[in-house]
């Protein structure tokens, strides 16, 4: 297998890919926010709790509804577009290979946890925190399909 993608990540491609990537831990805080305003709010209608605690619930449950956004787009304006420098991406049968003008970088299929396709991403993971996310529009369709069959014969793609 030798496939090379070429590809210039924009903010917003950048922050669905991140989303996507997260989506556990996001929709986890999200769901914890939403339930810890949904018991403030019966608090306050049942007068089980003090005034004062179930705002102090309903303030963190705003936080945790708010903040996973909130901070995924601070991170992606701090970077700015130089962020995203264009990318090439080198498949075969060895591993993955990551080039940009100011660096390079190669991983074997074994260091992979796992690879994604996903909600138009595919998602190298290396650990529960990092992974290298190539957009699907820069991959021809053969191209795609042949990274498919190579990674599940070595039993690498999941879902």
């Amino acid at each position: 297998m030798q496939i090379l993608v070429q590809y210039t990540l924009t903010p917003a491609e950048a922050l669905r890919g991140t989303r996507a990537f997260k989506w556990t831990w996001y929709l986890t805080s999200v769901a914890a926010g939403a339930l810890l305003i949904i018991m403030a709010r019966i608090s306050l209608r049942t007068a089980t709790l003090s005034q004062g605690m179930a705002l102090f619930m309903m303030f963190n449950g705003l936080l945790l509804l708010l903040l996973p956004e909130a901070v995924l787009r601070w991170a992606g304006r701090r970077r700015g577009p130089a962020a995203y420098p264009p990318t090439e991406v080198a498949l075969d049968d060895e591993g993955l290979t990551l080039r940009t003008d100011a660096s390079e970088g190669s991983l074997p299929w074994s260091a992979f946890a796992s690879v994604r396709h996903h909600t138009g991403f595919w998602f190298f993971r290396v650990n529960r925190s990092q992974a290298v996310i190539v957009p699907e529009r820069a991959m021809e369709a053969s191209a795609s399909e042949e990274l498919e069959a190579f990674l599940r014969e070595r039993k690498l793609l999941k879902g």
